[in-house]
């Protein structure tokens, strides 16, 4: 997550941007929001409705990945309780 962070930052002029909304003024970031949504409507107005479907296409595909991310971390945790169904019951406990 640093590395992609480091990365956005090192981007000409989005990471001005993203830099100063981190590190600057506190109005800093709705300038930047601002920006964004000014970049977003001029996509639209020079690409048109195929920005609009590649945009909602790779939004979908975020948002699943997402999904599958935050559902599957239980399968990559580290530790003790990964192997509580595995180990045997104590004493005077019942298993099913």
């Amino acid at each position: 997550m640093e590395t992609a962070a480091r990365v956005a930052l090192r981007v000409p002029v989005f990471g001005w941007f993203l830099k100063d909304a981190i590190h600057g003024a506190p109005d800093a970031k709705y300038y930047f929001m601002a920006n964004l949504a000014i970049c977003f409507v001029a996509m639209i107005y020079f690409f048109g409705y195929p920005f609009l479907i590649v945009y909602a296409l790779t939004a979908t595909a975020v948002a699943l990945v997402s999904l599958i991310i935050l559902t599957a971390s239980d399968m990559f945790r580290k530790g003790e309780d990964k192997d509580v169904a595995s180990k045997p019951a104590a004493r005077g406990g019942r298993t099913r």
